[in-house]
């Protein structure tokens, strides 16, 4: 299957569940986890400038109206519901994270960015992520980085987290891109600082090598097309992160079969759960194989990281079911990957177009 059909089954799967079965029924039956819908929507979207197809554009729509009402549902009133459906005591949530559901408001602000002003959801949107984003400011560590949220009851909000950081960095690219306000370039800059200078991909604290990566290469490629867009020094300091940290590694450790090892489950470290039954595959490829392919049109030609790149765009086509509904993680970071590779203008930055430079 090529990877526009792929990419075409996948976003009518995705539609049909939610406009059929409506977004509660997929929520509560199929899929609650909120930042794999986002990179849905991410996916669809590009999807949907790329061939006009109005049903996905609706069922984005949808999500995004049923995720503005769960806003508040869990804990805090501003705060995204993520889905997880950990308990709460006194509106305090068990478990609640920023990286989560930043994706969330990333999603709604993708959304956003296709809907005329006058639209009245174009309108909840942007009121909705401005309440979300006074909210999160509680861990915001500006120059030392961003924090977790909450874990087990209790609020980390002290030490910077990894995927927080990166998820703000594209959360704040994209709210400057829609909101066209200094604060929100400066907070994404003032991140992307903290990633080139502090950030270590291979931190244990509540990831590894290969989560963390996942997540820097979402990062870095909205810093790249939006933070550092007239800032030269920047993105050739995005690009020698990439090159040294995120490239080399890759090649490294890249399976036989094409994708990395979901090591998030290997050992013993703080978030770690029991290993995927029957598979080392996880969707976090998916975010080193988008990031791979982005940054491949902005270095130097290497022939290695061609070959990785087409290994793995080779193993999606031959593994990816469309038809297995319960692997919504592979399909949406999947649906992104694929835009990336067939037209990243759609995704970068943010749906609103930008040349992307050829070899």
């Amino acid at each position: 299957m090529d990877l526009r059909t792929l990419a075409k089954k996948i976003s009518d799967k995705y539609a049909d569940a939610v406009l059929n079965q409506g977004p509660m029924s997929v929520f509560m039956n199929e899929c609650a986890t909120g930042y794999q819908h986002s990179f849905h929507i991410r996916g669809l979207l590009a999807h949907y400038q790329a061939t006009g197809n109005e049903r996905w554009l609706k069922a984005a729509k949808e999500w995004s109206d049923f995720s503005i009402k769960m806003q508040g549902t869990y804990g805090h009133p501003d705060a995204y519901n993520m889905g997880y459906l950990y308990d709460a005591e006194d509106g305090v949530p068990k478990s609640w994270f920023v990286a989560d559901t930043t994706d969330q408001a990333v999603g709604l602000l993708d959304v956003a960015m296709l809907l005329e002003p006058e639209d009245p959801l174009y309108v909840r949107i942007l009121e909705s992520v401005l309440k979300f984003d006074d909210y999160i400011q509680q861990w915001n560590l500006g120059e030392n980085g961003f924090s977790l949220g909450y874990m087990d009851g209790e609020n980390l909000n002290k030490k910077s987290y990894h995927c927080a950081v990166a998820r703000c960095i594209s959360y704040y690219a994209a709210m400057h891109v829609v909101f066209g306000k200094t604060i929100y370039i400066e907070r994404a800059r003032t991140l992307t600082e903290h990633m080139l200078q502090h950030d270590d991909f291979n931190s244990m604290y509540h990831g590894a090598p290969s989560t963390n990566r996942c997540y820097a290469s979402y990062a870095l490629s909205d810093a790249y097309h939006i933070v550092a867009v007239n800032d030269e020094s920047l993105k050739t300091r995005i690009l020698d992160k990439v090159a040294t940290e995120i490239i080399p590694w890759a090649l490294k450790n890249q399976t036989p079969e094409g994708y990395w090892i979901h090591d998030r489950y290997e050992g013993y470290q703080p978030g770690a759960t029991h290993p995927p039954e029957r598979q080392g595959f996880g969707p976090y490829s998916w975010g080193i194989l988008y990031g791979l392919q982005i940054f491949s049109k902005e270095l130097p030609k290497n022939d290695d990281l061609d070959n990785a790149i087409d290994k793995l765009y080779a193993y999606m086509k031959k593994t990816l079911d469309p038809d297995d509904v319960h692997r919504w993680g592979h399909h949406t970071w999947g649906t992104v990957a694929i835009a990336a590779r067939l037209y990243p203008e759609n995704i970068l930055p943010m749906g609103k177009g930008m040349e992307v430079s050829e070899q």
